[in-house]
């Protein structure tokens, strides 16, 4: 098996970040290569040594106080800047995050560093108080996000990176205050992070700085959360300050590559051990030097006995007697690779097939080469499929079809109209007042509404009908067979009058609305994009309107 080392290291090649463990007393446990590009040092020579010895000395009592310790004592996530000596003598500045690792009782038993070096971020940040000029050139030149608010929190200067990472326009940011609508915030954990405890509210309001408040951020154009670390601190001002004059100033980077990364780092470390699938992992010739829970289950045998034995050895059973020798071995010599089924005994006598994969991992100059072994119960893979097929075309939330079945049932409706000559409709759906119960309650009473949402309505429609969440708070439907019009008003009348009925959910009563647009085949579209786009313009009218639902506009057949 790779040894910690070699994990780290195949991990860390490819990261500019300086990443290193320690033991509790912060002893290098392991050091990265990029130390010697960004220190100086090689990993030999900093590996057993105290990195207290290259703090500065007015920066060691911060470090033990703020990360140290608290690392030790098992907190997370913890960020601080301070001062290291490099190998020639002189100090740069570091941001280092730190994470505690724990053993199976919870016990903190390593830590992990991963560092940058922010010199420059830090002597740019000291030259923005000292020259209006070099303020303006540094902001437009950062790579960080730079913002200046007035005493309000409105901002009142901003660097183009600033409006890259937030995903606005300088017009949308200017003026803007750290609570604005055009985003929303959330903690490392997911919990909404209130305007109060944002770095520049808190600067404002207590003059302390902050330093590293990691903040997710939402904003609607994107699919995803965007993790940025924000620093402020406070403008000096004489005499009284004036209403719009700079009071704070805000610098913020984008981390989510780095947040990523120390997740896959994280995930890595537990994956192993607790996979479902039985994994087990041999040196280069073929001899077991690790195996995880799942497999030591399967074989009822305990790590001991695996333990260097032969990849050979897992297959007891004459079903696969000389399987290794015969086609194994020769394949991961020509391919690297082999995939197929195994007969596997396990120690109480019980016959098994599994279903295995082994990878041959080739050596690199941080790694030995090494062989992985991944088994699955071959009598469950039906299941699995099945289960994957399901998955690939459902809302995981809901269960009801998402985007890509929608796709196929419209192109079945759309086929059997234009056979039978008939109509069909499209319904699209927004409820209303659902973002005030995701903010006031949560989102898992927010999930749990729009599953009793997609409840009510699918017991609305028929099984020939389609009715699919296509985003957050938005469903879309497919009605067919109706002969008129009206009939399918009528189907939406009846979704939004369920809809509109009072809620319990996790113990609270809440109402909701919905504004429902309908588009007629073909009178509004023969395409689904155009039948989409049309069924939406109609639900904003009824929006508008304050109706339940509205027709889409008939399209105009002279041009």
């Amino acid at each position: 098996m790779p040894s910690t080392e070699s994990v780290y290291e195949r991990l860390a090649q490819n990261m500019s970040d300086l990443v290193a463990l320690h033991s509790p007393d912060g002893r290098y446990l392991w050091v990265s290569p990029s130390v010697e590009r960004i220190l100086g040092f090689t990993p030999n020579e900093l590996v057993g040594t105290d990195p207290y010895a290259l703090f500065h000395p007015n920066d060691k009592q911060l470090i033990r106080n703020k990360t140290h310790q608290p690392a030790v004592d098992g907190d997370g996530n913890i960020r601080i800047r301070y001062r290291i000596r490099r190998s020639v003598g002189d100090y740069i500045w570091f941001e280092t995050l730190t994470q505690p690792i724990t053993n199976e009782i919870g016990k903190v038993v390593e830590l992990q560093t991963i560092s940058r070096d922010v010199t420059e971020q830090v002597n740019l940040e000291n030259e923005l108080a000292e020259s209006e000029t070099l303020y303006r050139v540094a902001m437009d030149s950062l790579q960080e996000g730079v913002v200046v608010h007035d005493g309000s929190g409105r901002i009142i200067a901003h660097n183009p990176r600033a409006c890259d990472i937030l995903g606005l326009t300088g017009d949308e940011l200017t003026g803007s205050v750290p609570k604005a609508p055009h985003w929303r915030t959330v903690y490392s954990d997911g919990t909404p992070f209130p305007a109060q405890a944002h770095p520049v509210m808190v600067t404002l309001h207590s003059g302390e700085p902050c330093s590293n408040v990691l903040m997710g951020v939402h904003n609607p154009r994107w699919n995803a959360y965007r993790w940025i670390s924000i620093n402020s601190r406070l403008i000096e001002i004489g005499g009284c300050a004036e209403s719009g004059q700079a009071r704070v100033v805000a610098s913020f980077s984008d981390v989510t590559e780095q947040v990523e990364r120390e997740s896959q780092l994280k995930r890595w470390s537990t994956v192993y051990r607790f996979s479902g699938e039985a994994i087990v992992i041999a040196d280069e010739n073929g001899v077991i030097r690790d195996a995880n829970e799942s497999f030591l289950r399967i074989t009822q045998n305990t790590r001991a006995t695996w333990i260097g034995r032969s990849l050979d050895d897992i297959s007891l059973d004459g079903r696969s007697a000389g399987l290794f020798s015969s086609t194994i071995w020769p394949a991961l010599a020509e391919n690297g690779n082999w995939r197929g089924e195994l007969w596997l005994r396990d120690a109480g006598g019980g016959i098994q097939a599994t279903w295995a994969a082994i990878t041959k991992v080739q050596q690199t100059t941080t790694a030995e080469a090494h062989y992985t072994l991944i088994l699955s119960d071959f009598s469950e893979r039906g299941i699995k499929d099945e289960t994957l097929r399901f998955r690939a075309g459902n809302d995981p939330l809901t269960s009801l079809p998402n985007r890509l079945l929608l796709s196929d049932r419209f192109e079945v409706a759309l086929n059997t109209s234009i056979r039978q000559g008939t109509t069909f409709a499209c319904l699209y759906l927004d409820l209303d007042k659902f973002k005030p119960i995701n903010d006031l309650y949560g989102h898992a009473v927010g999930d749990t509404v729009l599953q009793s949402v997609a409840l009510k309505i699918s017991k609305l429609v028929r099984s020939v009908d389609t009715m699919a969440r296509i985003g957050g708070d938005e469903f879309f439907g497919i009605i067919v067979g109706l002969e008129h019009e009206s009939e399918y008003c009528a189907v939406a009348e009846r979704i939004a009058r369920a809809i509109n009925e009072p809620l319990e959910v996790c113990g609270h009563n809440v109402s909701l609305g919905v504004s429902i647009g309908i588009a007629m085949y073909p009178d509004h579209g023969q395409t689904q994009k155009a039948l989409m786009e049309a069924s939406d313009v109609a639900m904003f009218a009824a929006k508008r309107q304050g109706l339940s639902y509205a027709l889409a506009e008939k399209l105009d057949r002279q041009g």
